[in-house]
């Protein structure tokens, strides 16, 4: 072994010193910004920015190209956007759904920020939209109204927040408009408007209005031939100065209003699936303009052409005579409800419920997304819950229309009208598998939310054959997590009736029943204070862990249950001090990663990394210190292609870098950073190009050891506490070998000391 260490010392002297990344968290975020929420024109440009329920971005309006996209890793404090308006100074005020207020200086790329309203007790923080009058921002907020100065963001008097006779501090300000000096407010409550030098904060000063069918959500407004128009979900009414007047036309009369907007002569009305436009003096002759669309926003380009926002296919703009309709890449929708990886290192996923969203893909540059209408071989539903992958293969379950294999870039779908799968409800062909995984002979076992009387809850898919297994569970038990252990044991969480953990094993025998082994735990047997079991994971070293509203359990020994007895499943704790603290968070999920460290997300405090064995808690990713979207994890998964850990929520993805790499097969070059590596330095040194079990040598061109030690296991090491070590400038080999000594790799790098 020595005479071999040796020959890869002299023999790679003359390598040339490699450069790195540093060990820095890397974080990416990843939204749908389909749905707009607002639309702002920069004036005398093309260039138009849109607000959305994932970020912001710009489109150049005369190519028809996607320019750039921002979201909380680009610069925003948030991506649930609902507002964007241009300032006086050429900067893009962003208000949040969280309070947040973002400023971007376009022509520099500088922001700026303010905190004050998300920071604030009000109960209600949307920042639904902004008016500049002189050198202030209007906002209208969820409580009212603030007036913010472009100068220096500074706030001007107190928050106007009992306009007229609305419910103080309960208002919802949707809208905010001016005619002259007059100040109108559209809001929850129905109009509210004051002349804009008196004196705001008195509720004397406002004037109310709240007739139906402004009696409930105003949310458009727009002033248009001196009159004041005013949009809800039940109609249209237009303020003369001194009479309300009921819109003449019956068409649009009573539609549901989402938007207007006006020209020097001509009114536009965005309805929630149509547009119509109507000119100055023939209001009673509505045109319909654009149909056949979602509508949310319009306002008008630089040509005075409608510029349209929709709620699923991103901005409408005219482009060559016709309009086209752009948002940048993304996923289907920002609801993750489940992720998967499959064996090239694509991440698959699935909202869960949302309507028309199908399944998407991601490749590390682009996403592809999937639904019935532009794929109908995915099956008869979009609602898919579950991703499935083994060997090449990708399984999509969805509620109601059965489970769709993806083999070869084909799709098939399997339903009870093609197959032995069970059916639920009246319908024969409705079929809800909501869980699935692998058994060791390489079969797929399916979990049902329900079946009908009669049927099984679990089916097994062994030879072409959908194969039902009599396991003691009632048939609308919920199954939605499966696993299977090292024995080939069967292991499925059962959320909806009766709350437990089954255990099932065939010994072998698909179709002899007899000699079965099977069980369960209620949620009682976890712990007096567990009503619900959410989720359920078997790790490398074969232990069973289940997430629960009130932590997480293990199951150390599970091949007990093969033996007879049920061993008794023990809480996780994390050492604090001398002490191990039991983990109490309310648990939605949970993962292991290439080094089987956990990662557990929570339904209030974010995302948790821990060690193998839960003990040692090596982060917390929350939003107040990362830029993680959100602090209820619906579902994480960690890619071992590359390391990085994804957390899906309802509000988008957020990934960071990890150094759980999945081993390579052989040694190749070992790269080490940063490199050249200073001494002190901030960061440990990093070594990847690892083969699993690699033992670890730093050593002097000479041949003196420096450090040994052993890799986690996966593609990357670290040399822990290097950053302080007590070495000269120079050059250092690093040689790395498996346990047998059968493969052999090296690299290099150089110490500089500060």
């Amino acid at each position: 072994m020595m005479l071999k260490k040796f020959f890869f010392v002299t023999a790679l002297i003359c390598l040339f010193v490699n450069t790195g990344n540093s060990q820095a968290r890397r974080w990416e975020t990843f939204t749908s910004m389909k749905e707009i929420r607002d639309i702002e024109v920069i004036p005398g440009t093309n260039e138009v920015y849109c607000a959305t329920s994932g970020g912001l971005f710009e489109v150049d309006m005369q190519s028809g190209t996607v320019k750039r996209k921002f979201t909380n890793v680009d610069g925003l404090l948030s991506v649930d956007l609902l507002s964007v308006k241009l300032d006086n100074h050429n900067k893009l005020w962003i208000g949040a759904s969280d309070g947040s207020i973002s400023i971007y200086d376009y022509q520099t790329g500088g922001w700026n920020y303010i905190y004050d309203i998300k920071n604030s007790t009000e109960a209600n923080k949307t920042i639904n939209d902004f008016m500049l009058y002189t050198s202030y921002m209007y906002v209208a907020t969820g409580y009212g109204i603030q007036k913010i100065s472009t100068d220096n963001y500074n706030f001007v008097d107190a928050p106007y927040s009992q306009l007229g006779q609305f419910p103080a501090n309960n208002t919802k300000v949707n809208k905010l408009i001016l005619l002259g000096d007059m100040f109108y407010a559209a809001t929850s409550a129905g109009v509210a408007y004051a002349n804009i030098n008196s004196n705001l904060n008195n509720p004397l000063s406002w004037t109310n209005y709240n007739n139906a069918p402004l009696a409930v959500d105003v949310v458009a407004a727009t002033a248009f031939d001196n009159n004041v128009f005013f949009g809800s979900p039940t109609g249209l009414l237009y303020y003369d100065g001194s009479f309300w007047r009921v819109y003449p036309s019956s068409e649009i009369e009573n539609a549901n209003i989402k938007s207007m907007t006006s020209s020097g002569s001509r009114l536009y009305i965005a309805t929630n699936d149509k547009v119509y436009y109507a000119d100055a003096g023939n209001l009673a002759n509505p045109v319909l303009f654009q149909s056949n669309g979602g509508y949310t926003d319009i306002t008008l380009d630089v040509n005075s052409n409608p510029v349209l926002g929709t709620s699923n296919e991103g901005v409408g703009v005219l482009l060559n005579s016709n309009y086209a309709f752009f948002f940048p890449n993304g996923p289907n929708v920002n609801s993750f409800f489940d992720i998967n990886f499959d064996d090239v290192g694509r991440l698959w996923a699935c909202s869960g419920g949302i309507p028309n969203s199908g399944v998407f893909s991601y490749d590390g540059s682009t996403w592809t997304g999937y639904t019935v209408s532009n794929t109908p071989s995915l099956g008869s539903s979009d609602d898919f819950r579950k991703i499935v992958t083994h060997e090449g293969l990708v399984w999509m379950l969805s509620f109601g229309g059965g489970a769709t294999l993806l083999e070869n870039s084909v799709f098939t779908n399997f339903n009870p009208s093609n197959t032995a799968m069970p059916p639920s409800g009246p319908n024969t062909n409705f079929c809800v598998p909501t869980s699935g995984a692998y058994d060791l002979n390489g079969n797929l076992w399916t979990g049902y939310w329900a079946v009908n009387t009669g049927l099984y809850p679990v089916y097994a898919y062994a030879g072409g054959q959908w194969i039902g297994i009599p396991i003691p569970a009632p048939t609308n038990s919920g199954i939605d997590e499966m696993g299977v252990d090292q024995y080939n044991t069967k292991w499925f969480v059962a959320s909806l009736n009766a709350n437990r953990l089954y255990f099932y094993n065939e010994n072998g025998t698909l179709t002899n029943f007899s000699d079965d082994t099977y069980g369960f735990y209620s949620a009682s047997e976890f712990s007096s204070d567990v009503s619900k079991l959410t989720d359920m994971i078997i790790d490398k070293n074969g232990e069973v862990w289940v997430s629960t509203n009130n932590g997480v359990f293990i199951i150390s020994n599970p091949v007990s249950v093969l033996q007879g007895t049920k061993p008794q499943p023990r809480k996780m704790g994390i050492i604090s001090g001398n002490l191990i603290v039991p983990f109490t968070e309310s648990c939605n999920s949970l993962a292991f990663d290439e080094l089987n460290n956990k990662w557990i997300g929570t339904a209030l405090n974010g995302a948790f990394y821990l060690s193998e064995d839960g003990t040692t808690l090596f982060d917390q990713f929350n939003i107040s210190n990362s830029p993680i979207l959100s602090n209820s994890i619906e579902t994480i998964g960690v890619n071992p292609s590359d390391g990085r850990a994804y957390f899906g929520t309802m509000v988008g993805l957020s990934s960071v870098n990890t150094d759980a790499v999945q081993p390579v097969e052989d040694f190749t070059d070992i790269i080490c950073s940063p490199n050249p590596y200073l001494l002190p330095s901030t960061v440990d040194l990093r070594i990847d190009g690892l083969v699993e079990g690699s033992s670890i040598k730093i050593i002097t061109l000479t041949g003196d050891i420096v450090a040994e030690f052993e890799s986690p296991g996966g593609k990357i090491a670290t040399w822990t506490n290097s950053r302080s070590a007590n070495i000269a400038s120079g050059i250092y080999m690093v040689i790395a070998y498996n346990k047998d000594g059968s493969k052999v790799g090296a690299g290099k790098f150089a110490v500089i000391k500060k």
